[in-house]
């Protein structure tokens, strides 16, 4: 019974490598693409078999070539690249214009006040002796002071007399007030205005001369009028 299982065996066996090398010599073997270890076509992502180097279109066959067996398509051109736009070019600035500088200003005129005090004497010849009666001959001189009133209408003035030393010291004061008083009423007389003018006695104080000599006395019998003027000048600023 064993040796007949081993004869069954042994036919089975070689009817199945006759059916293999049958089949084996109907199939055709696959030459120009590569396979993996269990015979089948190697394809890429693409689904595209994997060529040999060895491949010739006489080996191409239908499922990795589109059907028909041709020639392997060319690879395709590349995309021609389109060329970068040249810049555009930056645009021209016009240089600002540049302002004509301002000439400096003409120096202004400028007014510039000096200030001059007039004095004016009368002597005692002007006077009658040990009055306040003024004499025709000192018109000349408070005409003077009338002139120097009008032309300028701010003009104030002290007026003061004075006597030399002889005589009572009080009736020296009484009589230089007198005589200063004259000369202010003649003022007033010829149109200069009372409250322009203030006067004051002194007697016998500040003497200009020796009351020692006749000639001294006779320039200590006096009466002063002192006025200040204000001038404006217009000069220009450097």
């Amino acid at each position: 019974m064993m040796q007949r299982k081993s004869v069954l065996a042994a036919a089975a066996a070689t009817l199945a490598l006759t059916l293999g090398a049958s089949a084996a010599a109907q199939t055709p073997p696959i030459i120009g693409y590569w396979l993996d270890s269990s015979g089948r076509i190697v394809r890429n992502t693409w689904g595209e078999c994997w060529r040999t180097g060895s491949w010739t279109p006489a080996l191409a066959i239908p499922e990795c070539e589109g059907g028909a067996k041709a020639a392997a398509a060319p690879a395709p051109a590349p995309a021609p690249v389109a060329a970068a736009p040249a810049p555009a070019p930056a645009p021209v600035v016009a240089p600002a214009p540049v302002a004509a500088p301002v000439p400096a200003p003409a120096p202004q005129p400028a007014f510039r006040t000096t200030i001059t005090e007039k004095a004016i004497r009368l002597e005692g010849a002007n006077f009658a002796t040990g009055s306040s009666r003024l004499l025709p001959g000192a018109g000349a001189k408070l005409d003077e002071v009338v002139s120097a009133a009008r032309e300028v209408p701010d003009l104030t003035m002290t007026v003061t007399g004075y006597t030399d030393s002889t005589g009572n010291a009080q009736s020296n004061v009484r009589l230089s007030q007198a005589r200063a008083d004259a000369v202010k009423a003649y003022l007033v007389g010829k149109g200069v205005a009372a409250s322009r003018i203030t006067t004051d006695g002194k007697g016998a104080a500040d003497p200009v001369a020796d009351n020692g000599t006749a000639a001294g006395r006779a320039q200590n019998r006096r009466v002063e009028i002192r006025y200040v003027l204000k001038e404006e000048t217009r000069v220009r600023v450097q």
